[in-house]
């Protein structure tokens, strides 16, 4: 193509020496490749590129040949402007830099400084452009994109530039991309103030330069650098950088930081990248087209690798479909090379094959790790240190906190930096103890490891905390050291700013803000709120903490759950009573600059009137089986019985705990009753602690839930009634064997083949807690009993923490406790000689009379148990500990039930205490495969509770289980459906058919068995025509509506009815007299009820009366309609997780409903917006105003017990939506009165 036929002014650009013009974009293969012709032809004196001044001090680092790419410079304003530059191998400004070190040539930042550009930034931000009056003509762009059949400048880029690339010379690349950049120019209706100023600096920076010069920017900006405009606007430039100086600050932070490929990526998150890097650096080291296609060979057979790796079928033949669908494609277009456009193409539809949920999303991560990669590059040792790090240690030199001469002089292995991976144990860091709230310096300590933390560096780990509510300990230990990753991660987090907290306030204030745009709905949600606060509060960030309590309003009580509530008010109380380190109350605890007093006069308001939202959201948890819930009523059960709102509150005559523990009472008793096992068991334990229940109520409780788990639903009752309870009374449990002696005098007796079938349920009560609760709860159980632990410890864990690895300290400990042993047995023996006899080692014969009080003894001991299993050994194994005893059962319940429980996390899991002696190291036997294990499981607990501990392992993710379940024998249950659904889509195609077939078969029999069970809620649905036609159904009302004529009186007075016309009803046929619209919600906490709801639609949709249409919508809207025939097919479309924008799903159901008079919108959704609240009340608005009846049902099972946000579900019923939690059959007997209700009025 011609580059200068559309306009006759793109030769003076072509043609432009002083300076020599190459425009670019910031990534760019083609120019990158071109771009040293370009440069030796010319032989510049200088080149100026298009960086700010700010960073003319850097660009020699960037030129380093040790610095190698990817690598990032950024820039960071102290008014919170951020400017970032991603720099690759296929980027033309490094290209440049990198030219110009090579001939020894100056090279000038040439673009505007960045404390200019945030001024200009915000200038331009209040200033919006005026739309053009008249008539828009048809630009340059236009008749480009229409010549060249694109529908975008990144298309038409691609199609100018990057594809022509490999057959043009240098000087034709050029004159394309200056050709783009004139178009676009010319096509925007009026230039940015700031990129008029820019213009200015680089034109001034150009008359300050050599002649023989050469200028890499924009190309967008190439017309304005032309000699001409160069002489005549001298003047007005001067001008406008004079003012531009004076009205910008000159503090900036400048950070060189290495970069990696996934962050160059755009959809990492991270400014100025590009799509599928790895591809552009494929590209840019190609010299001809035929490298190019050897290239895009070699990344699609990559790709392919990828999948059979992950079990799917994707062989040469896919990969040769593949490359020749990319090279037709290319012909079709006029392009001599395929670019990245039709590689993807391609691969959608060769690889992906129409399967966009299941295989779909295989081939996205395998494109992914090929196409993206894991490359990343390095900066020159010689970089000056960001502002970041030097702040960092000064800060800990003042502290007197480890710095990095404090672990530089150890080796130790590379370990990877992630905000998300805590630091392991290492015995080279240092653990220090903080005195928070009685030392200043230790609350300024506090503080600053709260700042790593929050900014992702690793540096510091607590261990002393316990995850169980909002509550800390007083003495904090945390471990300290500086790791390889350490300086690696604060170059990387310096963009943020140059102090730690501004660190911390940049990236708290960017979570959750949509790229490109200054703020989002997503900013006002109670999750967002409380989440800034949170860090702002424990970070001691004084403005930011200030900002987020003026959130938590009406708004934020209306819209926030329990837990939110819980969180805000324990954060109120907290700040009242100056518990935060980073925000003491009074002036003397502060500690300058680090804490700083704070001071907050509507604490108590807030906390008033956060209790009473909270006393209110108490409703929606009844049927919760989500222990962070239970953890929320902690929380409020610790506010109403603790001494902090005693002693925050002292001022108040009636506090708001007085008022709400009668609600709270009840509301418990009702759950106990009708709740959900889990918040049942968690009712009971509430009402233990608000003294409203015994400790003997309690046991016996427990012992009914333990003697009535004879089945599945009983032993799932077990399971989630005692685990609820349990997170309730918890401390209780540990300090008083009482709370556990329903449990005690329920197994004791047992048989070990009852035992051994309420093993896994109690075992699955207890695997929330950490290793260090359970060991607590077993030493707290064993108190009265006979049997206790007396195995040497073979692990040395009674030794000090350096010496348990030492193999001659082990053996010493081992021989000096074994002499104290023995010792103690003969002081004992010489003491009391009758004690042999109590050993068993010489037990005289005794008469069954006989009274001695050894037959005492005897009896005790006899009674621990019931069977093999020792109690002792019971307690063990339902606390997840090894058993003492080496008998083979214990070993193998141990190690099966290990298998789907784990070994536990949290508190002393670190320390060792789930790897102690006899759990972990040594000679045992390695652990079993999954074949193995399923043997162990059924010849312990029997073929029913192995199949449900099987189904609960492939849940878990153990997709090797599922092989191992059988089809044709296996119970039918919502829950084992939920746990093969959640395997949709993540298994590779050789297993897909076993998890296909028993998906089928489940689906297949809760089907049938729900069709009976609705059959009688739908009987008359069928829409019959009344007719004088005779059928097998007479219409009763309609025969005595039109004989009332014959109706007289017998000489009894009873009244008599002549019928000389029948009136009958006619058949039923196919018509669409009802429009009933699921719009279901298939967040990750709905998985049940989409089960039920598709299940429902198949059993709606087979009535002819009746149309059905299925929308599932997360934060996106799928239409199922056509699945809805067939359940499984339906259910394998849907991708449970993600968010809640049930705003979203609402107007695709209003799109759909044609005749709203008899329309049914049935809303099924927990009302956890996630989004846009004003959006989902606006739509329920609109359905109700235009004649639709809607229904939204916070749950669909077969308990009728919801768990769901009682304010935003207020709200839905306010704006007319009936708001209900049913079963099935309450719902179809819903629909049913609705059209029969329809019917009569007509």
């Amino acid at each position: 193509m011609d580059s200068f036929e559309f306009d006759p002014s793109m030769p003076v650009l072509a043609q432009s020496r002083r300076p020599f013009l190459i425009g670019v974009r910031h990534h760019s293969a083609a120019l990158a490749r071109a771009l040293p012709a370009m440069l030796d032809g010319f032989a510049p004196e200088c080149v100026l590129v298009e960086l700010p001044s700010d960073l003319q001090d850097w660009i020699e680092h960037l030129a380093d040949p040790q610095t190698i790419a990817p690598v990032a410079i950024s820039a960071v304003h102290d008014q919170s402007g951020l400017f970032f530059y991603p720099m690759a191998d296929f980027s033309p400004e490094w290209v440049a830099i990198r030219w110009a070190r090579r001939r020894g040539v100056p090279v000038v930042a040439c673009d505007l400084s960045v404390a200019a550009k945030t001024h200009l930034s915000a200038i331009e931000s209040t200033e919006p452009d005026d739309p053009p009056d008249g008539e828009i003509a048809t630009t340059l762009l236009d008749r480009l994109l229409q010549r060249t059949g694109q529908s975008d400048t990144g298309a038409l880029w691609q199609r100018l530039v990057e594809s022509p690339g490999f057959d043009s010379d240098a000087e034709s690349i050029r004159n394309a991309a200056l050709l783009f950049g004139y178009a676009v120019r010319q096509s925007t209706p009026q230039v940015s103030p700031r990129d008029l100023v820019r213009e200015a600096a680089m034109r001034e920076a150009i008359r300050a330069a050599p002649e023989q010069s050469a200028a890499v920017i924009g190309s967008f900006h190439a017309a304005a650098l032309l000699p001409d405009v160069i002489v005549s606007e001298r003047d007005r430039d001067a001008a406008m950088l004079a003012e531009s100086k004076a009205e910008s600050a000159d503090a900036v932070g400048v950070s060189l930081v290495p970069y990696s490929f996934d962050q160059l990526d755009e959809r990492s998150g991270y400014p100025a990248g590009v799509r599928d890097p790895v591809w552009h650096q494929r590209m840019c080291e190609s010299t001809s087209s035929q490298a190019a296609d050897a290239a895009a060979a070699e990344l699609v057979t990559a790709v392919c690798r990828q999948l059979r790796r992950a079990g799917h079928v994707a062989g040469m033949p896919d990969a040769t479909e593949t490359l020749r669908m990319m090279r037709d494609l290319a012909r079709l277009r006029g392009l001599g090379t395929a670019g990245r456009g039709e590689l993807v193409e391609a691969i959608e539809s060769c690889l992906v094959q129409g399967d966009l949920m299941g295989r779909g999303r295989a081939v996205a991560k395998a494109a992914g790790e090929v196409l993206i990669g894991d490359r990343t590059g390095q900066v020159t040792p010689t970089t000056p240190r960001c502002g970041l790090a030097v702040d960092i240690d000064r800060q800990l030199e003042a502290l007197k906190l480890p710095g990095r001469d404090s672990f530089a002089s150890r080796s130790r292995p590379t370990r990877r930096a992630s905000s998300g991976v805590p630091m392991h144990a290492d015995e080279d860091a240092k653990e220090i103890k903080l005195d928070v709230l009685r030392q200043p310096r230790d609350r300024a300590r506090a503080v600053v490891l709260r700042q790593f933390s929050a900014a992702g560096i690793p540096y510091a780990e607590r261990v002393d905390e316990v995850q169980r509510g909002h509550r800390e300990n007083l003495i904090e230990r945390w471990r300290v050291g500086w790791q390889q990753g350490t300086a690696a991660t604060i170059e990387s987090v310096s963009r943020y700013g140059v102090t730690l907290g501004q660190v911390v306030e940049g990236i708290v204030r960017g979570a959750g803000r949509i790229p490109g745009q200054e703020a989002s709905e997503t900013e006002d949600l109670p999750a967002t709120i409380l989440h800034r606060l949170q860090i702002a509060t424990q970070c001691g960030l004084v403005r930011l903490t200030r900002q987020s309590l003026h959130q938590i309003g009406d708004s934020f009580r209306a819209a926030a759950g329990l837990s939110e509530l819980m969180a805000a008010t324990t954060i109120a109380t907290r700040i009242r009573a100056g518990h935060l380190p980073g925000l003491p109350a009074d002036a003397e605890s502060a500690y300058p600059p680090w804490v700083q007093a704070f001071v907050w006069p509507e604490s108590l308001s807030t906390i008033h009137s956060c209790l009473q939202a909270a006393m209110q959201r108490l409703a929606g948890l009844s049927g919760s089986n989500d222990p962070t819930d239970v953890i929320a009523l902690v929380d409020l059960l610790d506010w109403m019985t603790g001494d902090l709102q005693a002693s925050v509150m002292a001022d108040i005559d009636q506090p708001p705990s007085q008022s709400g523990r009668v609600r709270l009472t009840h509301w418990c008793r009702q759950t106990m009753r009708s709740g959900s096992d889990r918040m049942g068991g968690a009712g009971a334990g509430a009402l233990c602690v608000l003294n409203e229940q015994r400790d003997a109520e309690f046991a016996a409780l427990t012992r009914g839930w333990l003697d009535s788990a004879t089945d599945q639903a009983g032993r799932a009752r077990l399971k989630e009634s005692l685990a609820g309870a349990t997170q309730v009374l918890l401390p209780r449990m540990q300090s008083d064997a009482a709370w556990l002696c329903g449990i005690r005098d329920g197994i004791r007796p047992m048989s070990d083949e009852v035992f051994l079938s309420r093993l896994p349920s109690l075992r699955g009560a207890f695997s929330e807690c950490s290793p260090a609760d359970r060991q607590r709860l077993l030493q707290v159980s064993l108190s009265d009993l006979d049997e206790r632990g007396s195995r040497l410890d073979e692990q040395g864990a009674t030794l000090s923490y350096r010496q348990q690895h030492n193999p001659d300290a082990i053996a010493d400990e081992l021989v000096r406790l074994r002499r104290a042993d023995l010792a103690g047995r003969a002081a004992v023996e010489a003491k009391y000689p009758n004690t042999i006899s109590w050993t068993g080692a010489e037990r005289p014969s005794q008469s069954a009379a006989s009274t001695d009080p050894l037959d005492r003894v005897d009896e005790i001991a006899a009674s621990v148990s019931n069977g093999d299993l020792p109690l002792a050994d019971r307690w063990r194994l339902i606390f997840g500990l090894p058993p003492e005893s080496n008998s083979p059962m214990s070993i193998r319940c141990a190690t099966s039930l290990d298998q789907l429980y784990g070994r536990g996390r949290g508190e002393g899991a670190r320390a060792g205490l789930a790897n102690r002696p006899g759990a972990g190291g040594g000679t045992e036997a390695p652990q079993p495969s999954t074949a193995q294990w399923a043997e162990d499981l059924e010849a312990l607990f029997g073929s029913d509770l192995c199949q449900e501990v099987l189904g609960a392992a492939a849940g878990a993710g153990r997709s090797t289980a599922l092989e191992l379940l059988d089809p044709d024998s296996v119970t039918p249950s919502i829950e084992l459906l939920e746990q093969v659904l959640s395997l949709a889509g993540a298994m590779p195609e050789s297993k897909a058919a076993t998890l296909r077939r028993l998906a089928r078969r489940i689906t297949e029999d809760l089907a049938q068995q729900l069709a009976v069970r609705l059959q009688p809620a739908l009987n008359g649905l069928s829409s019959p025509r009344p007719t004088r036609r005779r059928a097998r159904k007479l219409n009763l009302a309609r025969t005595i509506r039109d004989n009332l004529a014959n109706c007289y009186r017998r000489p009894d007075g009873r009244a008599t009815m002549v019928a000389e016309r029948l009136m009958f009803q006619s058949p039923a046929k196919r018509q669409m007299d009802w429009h009933v619209i699921f719009v279901v919600d298939v967040s990750g906490s709905m998985s049940a009820s989409v089960i039920y709801s598709a299940l429902v639609a198949a059993v709606l949709d087979a009535l002819p009366a009746l149309s059905v249409k299925f929308l599932a919508f997360s934060t996106e809207v799928i239409d199922l309609s056509e699945q809805v025939t067939d359940p499984l097919s339906l259910l394998l479309e849907v991708q449970v997780g993600g968010g809640t924008q049930i705003g979203l799903g609402l107007r695709a159901a209003r799109a759909a409903v044609t005749v709203p008079s008899r329309s049914i919108v049935i809303l099924v959704s927990d009302f956890e917006e996630g989004v846009s609240v004003g959006q989902m009340i606006g739509e329920v608005r609109s359905l109700v105003d235009s004649g639709v009846t809607c229904l939204g049902l916070a749950a669909l099972d077969d308990r009728g017990v919801a768990r769901y946000h009682e304010g935003y579900a207020a709200m839905v019923a306010g704006a007319g939506m009936h708001v209900a939690a049913v079963s099935p059959e309450n719902l179809a007997r819903w629909i049913g009165d609705q059209i029969r209700g329809a019917q009569a009025g007509r």
